[in-house]
């Protein structure tokens, strides 16, 4: 996997600070083990792919190289999943956390979700699929994570997040 460079330094324009190589399912964990580093507790993730890229199997293999303690599955019709890990050394429960917002059809849906308390848990990792959904509605610190398919049936990953002052 390698670094990217900033296209733009201008503040409060996004800049990319990763990319994969291309890879198939087959290194989805590969990926996700790569990606584990450029996050921390705290973290929103919008992540942006076409349908059948793989954002949920994505979602999946981190969950997992992460050490969730249930195996990841698609939140499309329960719109929010969490996978706990096992409690730190210090006791701290930290979450993978899984939305998928496809089926939100108006950003007042996302009051119900609880949504201000979730973008702001320091406890958890926050994956949230068609962030469109609720474009304007994220903390300013939130990461995007573009997910492409290539002709050759590869994908590939870019992490973007926002030039602060």
């Amino acid at each position: 996997m390698e670094k990217a460079t900033s296209t733009s330094e201008a503040t409060g324009e996004l800049r990319c600070i990763w990319r994969s190589a291309p890879f198939g399912m087959a290194q989805i964990d590969e990926v996700a083990t790569a990606f584990r580093v450029l996050v921390n507790w705290g973290d929103v993730v919008a992540l942006q792919a076409p349908m059948g890229t793989g954002k949920t199997t994505f979602v999946a293999a981190f969950a997992r190289v992460m050490g969730a303690i249930d195996a990841a599955s698609s939140p499309t019709f329960s719109l929010c999943q969490e996978y706990p890990l096992q409690d730190d050394a210090i006791g701290a429960r930290r979450t993978i956390r899984h939305l998928d917002l496809y089926r939100i059809n108006h950003t007042s849906e996302l009051l119900g979700l609880g949504w201000d308390e979730l973008m702001e848990d320091g406890g958890a990792i926050t994956f949230v699929e068609w962030p469109e959904r609720a474009a304007d509605h994220f903390p300013e610190h939130t990461k995007l994570l573009r997910i492409e398919r290539q002709p050759d049936g590869l994908r590939l990953a870019a992490l973007w997040v926002r030039e602060t002052v």
